[in-house]
């Protein structure tokens, strides 16, 4: 006999785990099922670039619940298991182990897969990608005897692995296409500030440089570069994106955006409204940015514990403001809104002088900002502009004197 359950959630990431407590602040009792790829129970991913990688922070601080949590709250977790399709018709999911598992309501979590680039040698030991608690136990195993590190990307994983290797004691040389770090995201000022900073701590930049290939006899010891240069290595470590996992929701013919992403109503409902989506790969309709598909931890929180509580019944739209963290060596810092497009930006302080802050205009429009030092106070005034879009025009002087509160241009 078939197996049914209220609540099926495929993906044992953030998203998925914080649905299942957002249906239980709902639904204390409805049976769910978590289906995970992984052998572990869910768990969230910024600290296996940064304090779980060093050693400074134990699995403790990674996992979502300690393990009981689960069983207590009904919720049965099927790890290293995948899926094989959705019928949607017959409100099932099989899966590759050939159990057919019926659902109510079914959530997809399934986020995205680290991208391994095709190259020769990439699949030798010592060759490594960054997704799971898994890739970071490998990672720190082979950074304990490595004296030499490639790391490629320039971008936040890349650039979070380089800061905690090289506080590792691990020498690292950066290779990326970009003229310089973190380009996409901040901006010139400051990304030749986080060069300089990189510098001091004796990590090698090589912009606009990347691999061709590794050598080595049973494990990788060469990289050559496209710039002609063969560097000695212990270990590479790839940090160039993720591929997303949407194949389920393209072979169940659910509506599917660029990149396939799943595209979703403001109640993270896909085109099928028995099955919601939550994370890396749902595209949502923000009400100030338009549809949106962000890649961050507090979205993927966010948006499982709506999605959770909207397939328990609660019926809410989904309007939490976007906002991402990063920490390299010693610069914390922080961002709100939409910063995968803009065109000018405003400083308000000095990269030295300890607090600052980047306000992001696209168009005209106030459209996020980031922040590194950023007053409790100042936290909601700052969302709350953002979400009003004030012109560049009327409030770039205001905003880059930082004696003008926040809280007085909203």
């Amino acid at each position: 006999m078939m197996d049914r359950y209220p609540y099926v959630i495929i993906g044992g990431g953030l998203a998925g785990g914080r649905a299942c407590e957002g249906i239980r602040r709902i639904d204390p009792d409805g049976p769910i099922m978590l289906i995970t790829a992984e052998r572990h129970r869910p768990y969230q991913r910024p600290p296996l670039s940064k304090a779980y990688l060093m050693g400074k922070a134990g699995l403790d601080k990674v996992y979502l619940r300690e393990e009981d949590y689960y069983g207590a709250q009904h919720i049965e977790i099927m790890a290293e298991t995948r899926v094989a399709r959705i019928e949607r018709g017959d409100h099932t999911v099989t899966l590759e182990n050939g159990r057919v598992v019926g659902y109510e309501r079914l959530l997809l979590a399934t986020g995205g897969s680290a991208i391994r680039l095709p190259l020769p040698g990439a699949d030798l030991p010592g060759v490594h990608i960054l997704r799971t608690i898994d890739d970071s136990n490998r990672i720190r195993e082979d950074a304990a005897n490595a004296r030499h590190a490639l790391i490629i990307g320039g971008s936040f994983i890349g650039s979070e692995v380089a800061s905690s290797l090289a506080q590792l004691g691990v020498e690292g040389t950066m290779v990326f296409l970009e003229e310089r770090l973190l380009a996409n995201v901040v901006p010139k000022e400051l990304s030749h500030h986080l060069m300089h900073l990189y510098r001091d701590h004796g990590v090698r930049l090589l912009p606009g440089v990347k691999p061709v290939q590794f050598e080595g006899d049973g494990r990788v010891q060469r990289a050559v570069l496209d710039s002609g240069e063969t560097l000695e290595v212990d270990m590479v470590v790839m940090g160039v994106g993720i591929r997303l996992n949407t194949a389920l929701a393209k072979d169940s013919g659910l509506a599917l955006g660029e990149r396939d992403a799943v595209i979703v109503d403001e109640r993270l409902r896909t085109s099928d409204p028995d099955i919601f989506a939550a994370g890396d790969i749902a595209a949502w309709p923000d009400p100030t940015f338009g549809r949106l598909r962000v890649e961050h931890w507090d979205v993927a929180r966010a948006q499982g514990l709506r999605a959770g509580r909207n397939m328990a019944g609660e019926e809410r739209a989904y309007r939490t403001l976007p906002y991402f963290f990063s920490d390299l060596f010693d610069l914390s810092f922080e961002a709100w809104g939409d910063l995968t497009r803009w065109d000018a930006t405003v400083q308000r302080g000095e990269l030295n002088g300890g607090p600052f802050t980047y306000f992001y205009f696209h168009e005209g429009k106030l459209v996020g900002a980031l922040t590194v030092g950023l007053a409790d106070d100042d936290r909601k005034p700052l969302q709350a502009l953002i979400r009003a879009q004030p012109a560049l025009r009327e409030v770039s002087a205001r905003l880059a004197d930082a004696s003008v509160s926040l809280a007085s241009l909203v």
